[in-house]
């Protein structure tokens, strides 16, 4: 588990050293995450050193699990942040918005989610012909045994 490091406002805050042993990566993985954009640091202290909320070592999770289980690159990962993103601001627009409103919130959210699904089924299936393709050779080999 984390070391709390320092707590502002409520909030606790975790050093690098603690979030790269948790997630198990390097600090220079997560220093390089932040310098592509993909996270910002929550605070740092006084001498400098980056501090990481929970809902960033989160969302930094996330990313891991999306690049590590469907090879995302970076600029695919921007891309569902970014669609993310949006649909949590759909969500909070949706509370308050009209009938009408709310109508195309909904489809814009299912228009969104839609194309990630798609996105996903396409790397599922490179993943598939990738797969087929080994066990093809897989067998042709075996089939080399005396």
């Amino acid at each position: 588990m984390f070391r709390e490091v320092r707590t502002t406002d409520e909030k606790e805050l975790f050093s690098v050293e603690d979030v790269a042993k948790k997630l198990g990566i390097t600090a220079r993985t997560l220093h390089y995450y932040e310098e592509v954009g993909l996270i910002v640091p929550s605070s740092r202290t006084a001498g400098g050193h980056r501090l990481y909320a929970q809902d960033v070592v989160e969302k930094l999770a996330y990313i891991l699990r999306i690049k590590d289980s469907l090879g995302y690159s970076l600029q695919e990962i921007r891309n569902v942040l970014a669609a993310q993103e949006t649909l949590d601001r759909l969500r909070e627009s949706y509370q308050s918005g009209s009938e009408t409103e709310r109508q195309q919130i909904i489809d814009e959210s299912i228009e969104l989610m839609t194309t990630i699904l798609q996105h996903i089924d396409e790397k599922l299936e490179k993943l598939s012909e990738m797969k087929t393709g080994l066990l093809e050779r897989l067998d042709r080999v075996k089939k080399l045994r005396p």
